[in-house]
């Protein structure tokens, strides 16, 4: 069964999912849709892994890479 998981462009940056999806790339098939206001995440395929603990450390990740990247980014600015 497939999981969605929308991730509001507010808070995660549509470059951290899509990021996060390609690291996790080799643990499940994961299809990214990005509108103006969210970037949704679709898992599927878990194979081994437990689907609520994939998700639950996609999620993570994007948080990680988003914030990594917001500061990366006010260091290049400053």
């Amino acid at each position: 069964m497939a999981e969605r998981i929308t991730f509001d462009s507010s808070l995660y940056s549509p470059e951290a999912v899509e990021a996060t999806a390609t690291a996790y790339a080799d643990y499940a098939k994961i299809a990214i849709n990005s509108t103006d206001g969210a970037t949704e995440a679709v898992i599927e395929d878990g194979g081994e892994y437990e689907m609520a603990e994939l998700v639950n450390a996609f999620s993570n990740h994007a948080l990680h890479e988003t914030i990594v990247r917001r500061r990366q980014s006010a260091l290049e600015a400053s």
